[in-house]
């Protein structure tokens, strides 16, 4: 299984705003956390996990369920990854792909709309993080950002069947 956004944050103790420990907490009503080792980066899974029969990379299909979005953790920040990790299990859900590039164009303009760059790149250094083993970036969540894109992955991730529902409620 997986593990909660919020118990992430307090795992990884990061120095993060009260609005972005919130808001991400969010998550925590429709989805879960799932590492694929002992790294840093979390794919975002809907609570009831449901496995579909989706396509692999060789075209061939089985049974997978979908991910959301994907969350590296530093010391001292959250960050949306450019891709989830997919494998047997897990495929990218279509939405996160633009839910990303939403956020990587606001970044790139702020950027450059700074007058050196010398800012450029300090503000590069502060609010992007780079894994060249997983060929993975990510962007700073901030007070600025956070709303938009929990409301966007939640936006996106399928609905809980009554069944599950269901299950839950009598517990």
């Amino acid at each position: 299984m997986g593990i909660t956004v919020k118990n992430t944050i307090k795992k990884f103790k990061s120095d993060i705003s009260e609005h972005v420990t919130e808001k991400l907490s969010e998550l925590d009503s429709k989805c879960y956390l799932q590492r694929k080792q002992s790294d840093y980066k979390f794919n975002i899974h809907q609570k009831e996990n449901k496995k579909l029969n989706l396509p692999t990379s060789d075209g061939k299909h089985c049974m997978r369920a979908y991910v959301y979005g994907n969350l590296m953790f530093s010391e001292s920040n959250i960050y949306l990854s450019n891709k989830c990790i997919s494998n047997s299990e897990a495929l990218e859900h279509d939405s996160y792909g633009a839910i990303y590039k939403k956020q990587y164009d606001k970044f790139i303009e702020k950027m450059q709309n700074m007058p050196s760059e010398y800012e450029k790149q300090n503000f590069r250094e502060q609010n992007m993080i780079t894994d060249e083993e997983d060929d993975m970036e990510g962007i700073k969540i901030t007070d600025e950002n956070v709303d938009e894109i929990v409301d966007s992955i939640l936006d996106n991730v399928l609905p809980l069947s009554p069944e599950y529902i269901k299950i839950f409620s009598e517990i």
